[in-house]
């Protein structure tokens, strides 16, 4: 059971009004709101001027609310995060069949790489190790996004990046990542050699929608393990699974 006491008593109250907001058919006052949710009109007031400067939510001349294009677009990316998923995962399953060896579904979140799921093949000690989320410019599916970057875009993250030293291996050049981000976007694969963690190697592609690189599918696992699998044989699933899943997205 969660323990109330330990919650953000202002962000449990943001929910209730938009649950409430959410479940009308027609827009709400701010007094039907107060009567509903049970908080001071006065808390309602505040908290949906903040909602509405920030597009949360919007009022119309009757001074009546009703959900807006922010969180119209939170449901619409949920959405199709869920599709994504849904349309790679037997193609990652069979790729855990034929190759022995974990593949990652990445989307770009806040300039850090979220991991939407990931497929086990075998099972390998630095796996505690991944997190859901991973740094840019020491991962090989962060490349990927970094090389849909522009120049512009490239250059702001780069002043606000600590490119921190993670490994020996791990690229805290600017000119030296730049030609890596260079290279994943001309051939449209990238790689982390073990810039993130020592021991784990990963190869990242890139997923298309309409043109744009909407996520990055990346195969993982032990150096040593993966070189005697076999490099080029490990490429070629990745790449493969790549070109099969675009045509479906």
């Amino acid at each position: 059971m969660t323990d109330d006491g330990k919650l953000n008593k202002t962000v449990l109250h943001v929910f209730k009004i938009l649950d409430m907001i959410a479940a009308t058919d027609s827009p709400i006052g701010v007094s039907e709101l107060a009567h509903q949710t049970a908080l001071p009109k006065t808390t309602v007031f505040r908290l949906l001027n903040t909602l509405e400067q920030i597009g949360a939510i919007n009022k119309d001349t009757y001074q009546q609310y009703r959900i807006g294009s922010k969180i119209i677009a939170y449901g619409k990316a949920a959405e199709h995060q869920n599709t994504l998923v849904n349309v790679a995962l037997p193609y990652m399953q069979d790729f855990t069949k034929e190759t022995k060896e974990n593949i990652n579904l990445g989307v770009l979140y806040d300039n850090q790489v979220l991991y939407l799921h990931a497929e086990q093949g075998e099972k390998f000690s630095l796996q505690v190790n991944l997190l859901p989320v991973a740094p840019l410019y020491c991962s090989s599916s962060g490349k990927i996004f970094l090389s849909d970057f522009t120049s512009t875009q490239l250059d702001d993250y780069l002043k606000h990046v600590e490119l921190r030293q993670r490994t020996i291996n791990t690229i805290t050049s600017v000119t030296e990542l730049k030609a890596a981000v260079t290279q994943a976007a001309e051939t449209k694969l990238a790689y982390d050699n073990e810039e993130y963690e020592y021991g784990l190697s990963c190869m990242a592609v890139p997923l298309y929608h309409d043109g744009k690189i909407i996520a990055a599918a990346s195969v993982s696992g032990p150096t040593s393990r993966l070189k005697v699998r076999g490099w080029d044989n490990i490429r070629q699933s990745i790449i493969d699974f790549g070109q099969t899943v675009n045509q479906l997205l």
